[in-house]
């Protein structure tokens, strides 16, 4: 039964000025300090002052949309523990991961199920887990579900293993008759990264996010997977359905390099979405302090990570001298310095808010609010912060069948919010 919680619109105002583009050897201004009161202190730069000048006007910091919509938050669900993704299934049924190894089905009147029995063994150390469920396009005749997780090396001691020594995995199961287990797993790909997303393209390929051991220590410097072809860390990889390797793979047959890449240069993909217009994939990554993206990912594409990108270690120290650009490597559509933490991603294309259709949704997870960018092409030209007032983290975000937008928040106790039009 669906609980009405609140009424109406959190969000944080952003102003941007104008900015130079950034050229080599010409001085360019950094963008202006925020107005008092437009938004939380200290979210103009980094906490260090580090404020990267952006490549074009609005890649950062756009301004607040003049059209936005008004809406009620209804919990549709609440229970969940660590909730990681949720997806509709043809039935109007919610199937959401939790990264501790369990996967629920959420039914139409918000009841939770109890975890499905038959799951492969995930390892869900530190910021490993159980991350992707995802239903195949043809789930109502085939009930195929496709899995991401961690899970050990064979024969590894786990006791003396650091928190981040599992292995993804891309796993495909059927979902039994009954709705109760997990029946004939295959696993399709042994990733070699530490947590990853997937999402099905429109030709039925699969696209996954194979991310770094980012945060453990380690200079982003010393992580040279993502430029590496022989490494599936740090990569957008595609696969057929049944785990072989589509031929039209970009680094099919070039020696030494993994035929799976897609895509490199990544460093830690949160969320994905395919585009509903273009069928692009669109991906969240992680900065490591500040430089969280947006990227929309073409194939053969090199999109930076640890050459170039606007963020700087958890140190505080500069990576690669603070490059941000470099012939050959792609910029992100959008970025965020400080650091959003940002997490599932959906376009909404419904008819209940028409303010909204095309614009593209983030979950925040620092940020603690729900990121609204509206687009022009592949261009931001707003944000808008909804869901502040709630102070709670973000984790994911989709458009229901009822053309609601649904929102998960993280941890445990999770809910499942459904945003409706206001009555």
């Amino acid at each position: 039964m669906i609980r009405r919680t609140m009424v109406g619109v959190g969000l944080c105002v952003v102003v941007m000025g104008l900015v130079g583009f950034a050229q080599s050897g010409k001085v360019v201004p950094r963008p202006p300090a925020q107005a008092p009161g437009q938004q939380p202190p200290g979210e103009s730069a980094a906490p260090d002052g580090y404020a990267p000048i952006p490549q074009w006007l609005g890649q950062t910091r756009a301004p607040v949309p003049q059209k936005t919509a008004a809406f009620e938050v209804q919990t549709f669900a609440e229970g969940l523990n660590g909730g990681y993704s949720l997806h509709f299934l043809p039935d109007s049924r919610l199937i959401v991961s939790e990264r501790g190894g369990r996967i629920r089905i959420v039914g139409k009147d918000g009841k939770i199920s109890e975890p499905l029995d038959g799951l492969p063994m995930v390892f869900g150390g530190g910021p490993q887990g159980l991350f992707e469920v995802q239903p195949d396009k043809a789930f109502a005749s085939n009930r195929t579900l496709y899995l991401t997780y961690t899970s050990l090396p064979e024969g590894a001691n786990r006791a003396a293993l650091p928190r981040a020594a599992g292995l993804l995995r891309v796993a495909s199961a059927k979902l039994s008759a009954d709705d109760r287990r997990l029946e004939n797993v295959k696993e399709l790909l042994n990733a070699e990264g530490i947590a990853g997303r997937l999402a099905q393209a429109n030709d039925g390929t699969l696209l996954v996010t194979s991310s770094i051991p980012a945060g453990l220590g380690i200079k982003s410097e010393d992580w040279l997977q993502p430029q590496q072809l022989d490494s599936l860390m740090g990569k957008v990889l595609r696969i057929n359905a049944d785990g072989s390797i589509p031929k039209d793979n970009p680094f099919v047959g070039r020696a030494g390099a993994r035929p799976e890449i897609y895509a490199l240069g990544i460093r830690d993909d949160g969320g994905i979405a395919i585009h509903p217009k273009t069928g692009k994939l669109w991906v969240s990554e992680h900065g490591p302090r500040g430089g969280d993206e947006i990227n929309a990912i073409e194939k053969g594409k090199n999109y930076g990570f640890p050459v170039i990108g606007y963020g700087r270690d958890y140190t505080g120290k500069p990576i690669n001298n603070d490059k941000t650009a470099q012939a050959g490597m792609e910029q992100p559509v959008y970025f965020w310095t400080p650091d959003i933490a940002p997490a599932g991603i959906a376009f909404y294309t419904a008819r209940m808010f028409p303010a909204w259709d095309g614009d593209l949704f983030v979950a925040g997870l620092a940020a603690k609010y729900l990121v609204r960018l509206v687009l022009n092409g592949e261009r931001v030209v707003g944000e808008e912060h909804l869901l502040a007032d709630l102070n709670t983290r973000i984790r994911g975000v989709t458009e229901g069948p009822d053309g609601a937008l649904y929102v998960m928040t993280d941890g445990m106790g999770g809910k499942i919010l459904r945003l409706a039009a206001k009555k």
